[in-house]
């Protein structure tokens, strides 16, 4: 599933975004505005909005 990821300040923290980035396999790059495009599977999405309630990032569908 294609979709945007937010990272908010507490998911920009190094250790969370190490984390989180080599869970879901989302690349390492972030644009000025902190998103991150990426290709998320089906069976990881539940986990993802997960740390998206812990406030660790904001999933936006673009």
């Amino acid at each position: 599933m294609k979709l945007t990821i937010c990272w908010t300040a507490r998911g920009r923290q190094k250790r969370f975004y190490e984390d989180i980035c080599r869970k879901f396999g989302i690349p390492s790059y972030m644009s000025v505005n902190h998103e991150t495009p990426c290709d998320i599977r089906e069976e990881d999405m539940s986990l993802l909005r997960e740390c998206e309630k812990r406030g660790f990032l904001q999933i936006r569908n673009k």
